[in-house]
Order: C-alpha cells, then structure tokens, then sequence
C-alpha cells in the first residue's frame, strides 16, 4: 500500500485551516449568544463539507493501519433458568414498521393564535460552535478514530461486506484551492487503498 502520510498531514492542515476559517468569518471564535438563521445555514453548509473531507482522510488512514488478524468472538449463550421454556423460536419474524404511538401534533397554523408572532431572525450559536470544536479536536488526535474505523472495516471484510466505492465530491468548487486539491485526489487513493479488499458484490 502507497505510504500517504504526507498527503494526509496536508489534508489535516487544509482542514483544520477551512474550520478556522469558517469560524473566523462568523466571529464564532467570539463565542456569541446567536447568530442569524442565514449565517448558520452558511456556517453549517460549510462544515457539512468539511467533516465529509475529515470522514473519508480517517478513512484513508484506517486503511494504511495493519492490524492483527482478525478473531470473531464466540458468542455467549444466554444463561437458562430452571423450569423455563424458551418459546421465542416459535415466534418468527417480527415487524419493526408498527407504531402504537399516535403521530406528533405539528406547530398550530397561524392564524388560530389570535396574535401574529415575528419570526425569529436569531437562533443559538450553540450548535454550531460544539460541531466546531467536535471536528478540531477530532484532527487534533485522529490516531484513535483511524484505529477504531480500521477494526470496523476488517470486520466488514471478515462478514464478507461488498466493496465500497468514493465517488468525488460535489461542490468541490466552493472548496478553498487546497482543500478543493484534497477533495479531488481522496477518491483515487481510497478507491486504491481499497483494491486489496475482496469484492463479492
């Protein structure tokens, strides 16, 4: 497998500098109350983005990690009480698509509130500042989440999963130049990466 680590350092640092950019041009490094409904939606537009990049270079990583062969755990049975019949056997599939709960009332229409309400123009920054800080301290430290992603996959392998296949990703032109450059070569070397893994689709 192609040693990757320069391109996912450089990868990291794209990223770690889009999310402080972000920050930055909503003064959210100010840690305000709220913000405004468009100034979140373009903030959110903006980290959607990004955490598709930061998902698929751990991605990339897990996949460079070489771990043990793997071992599935033998299941434990379950313990038996004295003078009790297992009857679940008889009960064949069940249906999850029911639901006994009557369905949510949505917001009253408008004009039964007898008064107009103006909608509200500020919402809490809240969200979007935890999201913020999530992603960094996730490429601060990606070691762990590589490593917990590499035993994932060897047990999609081990099941006999099919194959995945990154397709490119769209908007990589609202990308800033080095991101968008990040963005457009991750395919090619996931796809790559993943050559060695038994296609049974």
């Amino acid at each position: 497998m192609a040693d990757n680590t320069a391109f996912l350092e450089q990868g990291i640092r794209a990223a770690l500098f889009a999310l402080a950019d972000t920050a930055s041009r909503a003064n959210l490094h100010l840690k305000p109350k709220t913000i405004t409904k468009s100034l979140k939606r373009r903030c959110m537009a903006d980290i959607r983005a990004i955490a598709v990049l930061i998902r698929r270079l751990i991605m990339l990583m897990a996949l460079s990690i070489q771990l043990a062969p793997f071992k599935p755990r033998a299941p434990k049975p379950a313990p038996k009480i004295e003078g009790a019949e297992d009857v679940t056997a008889s009960f064949g599939p069940q249906s999850r698509g029911l639901n006994l709960a009557p369905p949510k009332a949505g917001p009253p229409i408008r004009c039964l509130n007898g008064v107009y309400v103006v909608p509200i123009r500020s919402v809490d920054a809240a969200p979007v500042i935890a999201r913020l800080v999530a992603l960094i301290r996730i490429l601060k430290n990606p070691e762990p989440h590589a490593k917990r992603l590499a035993h994932t996959i060897q047990r999609w392998q081990a099941k006999g999963e099919a194959r995945p296949h990154v397709v490119p990703m769209a908007g990589r032109h609202r990308l800033d130049p080095e991101l968008g450059l990040v963005a457009s070569l991750l395919p090619q070397l996931l796809n790559d990466a993943l050559k060695s893994w038994a296609d049974t689709s």
